[in-house]
């Protein structure tokens, strides 16, 4: 059984489904996954994964960030990553290639990571990082390295790697052209690993989507306090996930088995996942699976064309048949939306009271948001080089040029001489007066 407790807010979010007794009958069968946390960003959606009972491990340069989740992640899976080079540093700053420094100098610390037990031994595993940050962007070809090759000693049909990452880009609200390098460098580092077959799926999270989630109604908790935008879609993206991966557990007309699902996160590629409620039976649905596809709440956004994985999932509530209509067309119009290969799971639970539908859609290509950015960025090199020149402006328009060596070596005053007592003794010597002579007469006029 969950345990609510530890869910905290998600609770509000999570389907009742994942509480009923179809799930909880099964749940032996759930797909095992292990997470990993690299950096504050990567930390914090681990810490909402962990909430699931996923065993979890954040791997961060600063305890202070770390020390944030001490009530949810035991002490000894807080790995503390130093530098010898710059050993009084904590964190890096958003420098990702510090990050990636400091990395490499912990190179033992991933390995041992990468051949725990519950890295190994778990059907899936899932590393999350904030790719506009420094110090887990920094360490993500690190670790993905390692990881790649023990997690391909337990490679599905097709070798396909069982290893994923979730990741979040930065908004258009946070300043300077820093997070867009660093996200467009990750972006690059797992683009190049999903060419090569070394990992399988990438969940990104579009942080440039929380303007609309606080356009609308954000969460509050049964205690009546505010989710922070963040927090909130670290929330959603750890909640669908679990629920996606209850989906094997559910018995009906067609059934999306353990393999189908793990195959599918397991493809390379870039991962969408999203949830429709409340479906009727008069509605248009070609349009709402359109809709299913093309939008989520807090995901990136994708061209739907050369899907290269799908599966979608209709469960309904078992007080009522659902229409055979809507069972037979929820495949048709998806096989058509996404033009690849689609697995497909219609199922009945005794805790929701309207259908729902759930989306998996691999694509070959990153996010339409990765355009963006790359424009964002020529965006913040422009501005910050007009800054600079700016600066230099208001420096010439002073007109201090004539005190440019007003410090110099050159221009130092004289040193002043320490004093002694045998200084001191010499004044008190008497010295005999000097006679006067007629030079000293001269120029008095």
């Amino acid at each position: 059984m969950l345990n609510l407790e530890k869910l905290g807010a998600t609770r509000a979010i999570l389907s009742a489904h994942m509480n009923s007794k179809e799930v909880q009958r099964e749940i032996d069968r759930y797909p095992s996954q292990a997470v990993i946390g690299l950096g504050q960003g990567g930390g914090r959606i681990a810490a909402e994964m962990s909430r699931f009972g996923f065993p979890t491990y954040l791997v961060n340069s600063s305890k202070s960030d770390m020390d944030e989740h001490a009530p949810l992640i035991p002490e000894e899976r807080r790995v503390i990553t130093k530098s010898q080079d710059f050993p009084e540093l904590e964190g890096t700053d958003k420098n990702a290639q510090l990050g990636f420094q400091i990395a490499k100098e912990n190179q033992q610390a991933y390995k041992e990571l990468a051949v725990s037990d519950e890295i190994q031994n778990s059907d899936f595993v899932w590393v999350c990082v904030s790719l506009g940050g420094g110090t887990g962007n920094g360490a993500l070809k690190v670790a993905l390295a390692y990881l790649s090759k023990i997690r391909s000693n337990r490679s599905l049909p097709g070798n396909k790697i069982p290893l994923g990452v979730i990741c979040s880009l930065p908004s258009s609200e946070e300043r300077g052209s820093a997070f867009r390098e660093n996200a467009l460098a990750g972006i690059q580092v797992l683009q190049s690993m999903i060419n090569q077959n070394q990992i399988g799926s990438v969940l990104v999270i579009d942080n440039e989507k929380m303007k609309d989630y606080y356009a609308e109604s954000p969460l509050v908790t049964y205690a009546g306090t505010e989710v922070d935008a963040k927090s909130y879609s670290n929330m959603v993206v750890s909640s669908i996930v679990a629920e996606v991966a209850s989906l094997p557990l559910l018995q009906g007309r067609s059934v999306f088995d353990k393999t189908e699902f793990l195959s599918t996160i397991s493809t390379a590629g870039w991962l969408s996942i999203s949830k429709h409620k409340g479906l009727s039976d008069d509605e248009d649905l070609e349009k709402i699976i359109d809709f299913l596809f093309k939008e989520n709440e807090v995901l990136a956004n994708y061209e739907l064309s050369n899907a290269i994985a799908g599966a979608v999932a209709v469960m309904y509530p078992d007080t009522k048949k659902v229409s055979p209509r809507i069972a037979d067309d929820v495949y048709k119009y998806t096989s058509e939306l996404l033009q690849s290969k689609v697995n497909l799971s219609i199922s009945s639970n005794s805790k929701i009271e309207d259908i729902q539908l759930y989306g998996l859609t691999v694509y070959p290509q990153p996010s339409n948001r990765i355009k963006q950015l790359r424009e964002e960025l020529e965006h913040w090199k422009q501005k910050e080089k007009e800054q600079e020149e700016a600066k230099l402006q208001a420096a010439s328009a002073l007109e201090l040029d004539e005190f440019n060596n007003f410090f110099s070596s050159s221009e130092t005053t004289t040193k002043r001489k320490k004093f002694t007592i045998d200084d001191l003794n010499s004044e008190d010597e008497e010295k005999p007066a000097s006679q006067a002579s007629l030079d000293d007469l001269d120029n008095l006029f």
